[in-house]
């Protein structure tokens, strides 16, 4: 709601003195010492230099766990994989967590076990192309 007789629709950004992201005010006060910039950036993790917004972030991608697992299958290395994960409670615990059904491509514990097994985590690990 705007205050002090100030219309809606002019919403303003600031950064705080190192360049992060406060946020956009639209008849709010922002934090004292807040910096005005021209406007928001496209990713809240981005800061400002004093001039524009720095690089938006790398995305990490990702592929389902059962995608990882049908080429291990194909390559021949269940076994070994299963083994190697039983081996260790916390690997095993990461790798069957019900909830996380995908893992990140560049996952450092994927991509020891994979190497473990003999086999390429460049292509065991890649994510899947969609073609929609």
């Amino acid at each position: 709601m705007a205050s002090g007789g100030e219309g809606m629709g002019m919403t303003k950004y600031f950064v705080d003195g190192d360049g992060v992201y406060i946020g956009g005010f639209d008849g709010a006060k922002p934090p004292k010492g807040a910096i005005e910039v021209p406007d928001a950036p496209q990713d809240a993790s981005q800061t400002w230099d004093g001039h524009a917004w720095g690089a938006l972030p790398a995305v990490r991608q990702k592929v389902l766990k059962s995608v990882v697992q049908s080429r291990i299958i194909e390559a021949g290395k269940m076994a070994s994989a299963y083994a190697a994960l039983t081996q260790n409670p916390v690997y095993f615990a990461r790798w069957f967590a019900p909830d996380r059904s995908e893992v990140y491509c560049d996952d450092p514990d994927a991509i020891l076990l994979v190497t473990a097994l003999g086999l390429d985590p460049d292509a065991i690990l890649a994510p899947v192309i969609s073609s929609i």
